[in-house]
């Protein structure tokens, strides 16, 4: 019997948080068994801010303002919804118009996938948990797109809406006014940052970036971006090129090594890559100890003898390596225990790795403090354990993907052409 999930709904934020969850519980999500997934994003936060994994085209960085400036258009009379309001039947007014256009160009459900249409399986008058304007907002942020002062989108809608926008308003004056010659009050309002969009901007709307816009958001992440590899891919085209032509975060750290970038950068690349390969020993002996619980005659050793034998070749600077730093630095909310477990696993490595009663008692305790009563290994709970499943995470991306999907969707605009690798 299929189990369903279901809530009382109190606010906007509420269901935000449980749309979060419900992301985590797709089947084609990989669960953190080992708890390190913390620690991944924190890094993946320096590496490409303002993009989640659930983003998929650049121009929803626009299309969320372009609502926010419609509604600010409006006159006093117009206006017989709140911004919130607003801005969530528009956004499903274009989700639905826009998935309507791109499924009757797809040959099939993965090519419907490609396009990155926010819900372009649910036509209307199907909704979605999370609306584009929940999966941008912390971007729109991080880029100045629009200065949210770090409130959440209805928080910030409801502030602006009942402070400032009768007085400014009142601007918008005559029937044909072009939005250019307001643009400053404008930005007054919500505090938007890109200027307004064309008339009817949204009739025939593709997910293209227009030159102009290309420009704006390749300046933006510029500019917010300094110090961040997102933003030094952008201003550095010999380090595009590597990133553009390699098809995973650990090989293009290892080529990104060789090519003029700050040192600070350098470092955090090299940390990024060698922590993923750690902790991709832990989870091969996370499967390991797994298989052998489920069939304990057969040998599958064979990976982690593999793994630990080139672990020092593997990482780009095992001698220099430090977790530590990592803790110092960047993953400042870690829980303890988890801390405790990579700082343990990181001195089990360093000196061999051959003690396999240490090894499967830090990777049993460290599950059962993070999974608690759902833990396998310490309770043996092995019925959804198949031969040769892979359960938990493999090498740690740090949204490098989805980061090139958004950058790919800039040079296009620019019309910077790059050979498919």
């Amino acid at each position: 019997m299929a189990a369903s999930i279901g809530w009382i709904y109190f606010s906007q934020a509420h269901r935000e948080r449980v749309g979060t969850i419900l992301e985590l519980l797709e089947p084609s999500g990989m669960i953190d068994e080992l708890g390190i997934g913390g620690i991944r994003d924190a890094l993946a936060d320096q590496l490409f801010p303002g993009i989640s994994t659930i983003q998929t085209r650049a121009k929803y960085f626009f299309i969320i303002p372009y609502i926010l400036y419609e509604y600010q258009h409006l006159k006093p009379h117009q206006r017989r919804l709140t911004a919130a309001q607003y801005l969530e039947q528009r956004e499903y007014e274009i989700m639905w118009r826009l998935g309507d256009k791109y499924r009757n160009l797809a040959k099939d459900e993965e090519s419907q996938k490609s396009f990155g249409v926010i819900g372009i399986n649910r036509p209307k008058p199907l909704k979605i948990i999370r609306r584009p304007s929940a999966i941008y907002w912390n971007g729109l942020r991080t880029y100045n797109i629009i200065a949210t002062g770090g409130l959440g989108v209805n928080q910030f809608l409801n502030r602006c809406t009942n402070t400032t926008l009768e007085s400014q308003l009142s601007v918008a004056t005559g029937d044909d006014s072009p939005w250019d010659d307001v643009d400053a009050e404008y930005e007054k309002n919500f505090h938007i940052k890109v200027r307004p969009p064309q008339p009817k901007w949204d009739e025939d709307l593709s997910l293209d970036l227009t030159q102009e816009e290309a420009e704006i958001l390749n300046d933006h992440i510029q500019e917010k971006g300094k110090g961040y590899l997102i933003g030094e891919l952008l201003r550095n085209d010999a380090l595009y090129k590597e990133f553009h032509a390699k098809n995973s975060f650990m090989d293009f750290a290892k080529a990104a090594i060789y090519i003029p970038i700050p040192n600070n950068l350098r470092q955090l690349i090299i940390l990024a890559h060698d922590f993923s390969e750690l902790l991709y020993g832990a989870h091969i002996a996370y499967n390991h100890i797994l298989q052998n619980l489920k069939r304990p005659d057969e040998n599958n050793g064979a990976w982690w003898e593999k793994w630990i034998a080139n672990i020092q070749s593997a990482m780009i600077d095992f001698e220099g390596f430090d977790p530590g730093y990592i803790f110092e630095h960047y993953a400042f909310r870690t829980k303890s225990f988890t801390r405790f477990f990579v700082l343990e696993w990181w001195d089990f490595i360093r000196h061999g790795g051959e003690d396999l009663q240490r090894r499967n008692g830090l990777i049993i305790n460290q599950e059962k403090s993070n999974k608690a009563g759902k833990a396998r290994l310490a309770w043996k709970k092995l019925d959804d354990v198949s031969e040769g499943q892979w359960i938990g995470l493999s090498t740690l991306d740090y949204r490098y993907h989805k980061g090139k999907g958004i950058l790919t969707d800039i040079k296009k605009g620019l019309g910077e052409n790059y050979a498919t690798s």
